[in-house]
């Protein structure tokens, strides 16, 4: 199968930021963590855990005998899927209340956040439906890529956003 090693890489980036961002919350202790800490630490986790099935949804395309382009839309579709799960979930159903709290995101970061969400949908989408070209594993990866780098941006604000703990 093409692409086998750079999913493979994907996932282990995924790995990675998952476990760190488990790490950077035990180091600051359950009691430590806000409402909004928990939040940000959902985010990362449930980001880094998309991706890193997601990496992994080709191969069992590929074993279910999908070759070429089929195999990329379909796992495409599982993508847009899992993209607006996430985006319900984390965008709706289970953000707090922001503005009860200083240190917010600035907008310039939360529009980098949500355009490399919206990009990662876009080449999802096109991707399956196969225009402007051929679908492969070119946008699938660079979806991937896109939402390995929103996780990646959790992360850093879950961990430089996270040090205050002393407010409520």
């Amino acid at each position: 199968m093409e692409a086998s090693d750079e999913l493979l890489t994907i996932a282990e980036l995924a790995i990675g930021l998952a476990g760190f961002s488990g790490v950077a919350v035990v180091f600051r202790g359950r009691e430590g963590l806000r409402i909004v800490d928990r939040y940000r630490f959902m985010s990362v986790l449930s980001v880094s855990l998309s991706v890193l099935v997601l990496a992994f949804v080709p191969f069992g395309f590929h074993h279910a005998g999908q070759v070429g382009p089929a195999l990329w839309m379909g796992s495409s579709a599982i993508m847009v899927v899992f993209w607006f799960s996430s985006a319900w979930l984390l965008g709706v159903r289970f953000r707090p209340d922001f503005s009860a709290v200083d240190e917010q995101l600035p907008k310039q970061v939360e529009f980098v956040i949500w355009g490399l969400g919206t990009l990662n949908l876009v080449l999802a989408v096109a991707n399956l439906s196969g225009w402007p070209m051929q679908s492969g594993a070119l946008f699938y990866l660079a979806a991937l890529v896109s939402w390995l780098v929103v996780a990646a941006f959790l992360f850093a604000f879950l961990v430089l956003f996270g040090a205050n703990t002393n407010k409520e």
